[in-house]
């Protein structure tokens, strides 16, 4: 998924609409649920040596914030990192370069609202 596909799912599926909340790095765009207003994801083109990426390039991530003992799993496998500008323990960072499918992004951000609830 692109982060435009990600941003509108988002606002389809639930809601939630994407905010600009660190006015130090307007590119951050993150997601709370409506009811609660916690945050359960964020998007970021940011660089690749950011998220030990090889290459001089840029590439688009997703944070999502989910239960702790998922994300020790997730974090060794390909297309997962620790969570870049956020705590570690409770978030993620999913690699938008196609080596995540779309159907598990998909799931992952339906656990990331759910855990926020």
């Amino acid at each position: 998924m692109k982060l435009d596909d990600i941003r509108e799912y988002l606002f389809r599926q639930y809601g939630a609409e994407g905010t600009k909340a660190f006015k130090e790095d307007p590119g951050i765009v993150v997601f709370a649920r409506p009811d609660n207003a916690k945050w359960f994801a964020a998007t970021k083109n940011i660089r690749c040596s950011s998220v030990d990426v090889s290459g001089d390039g840029r590439i688009d991530i997703l944070n999502v914030q989910l239960n702790p003992r998922l994300i020790s799993s997730l974090r060794v496998r390909e297309g997962f990192r620790p969570a870049w500008h956020m705590n570690r323990n409770k978030w993620v960072t999913v690699l938008l370069d196609g080596s995540v499918s779309d159907d598990e992004i998909r799931d992952l951000l339906e656990k990331a609202y759910k855990y926020a609830g």
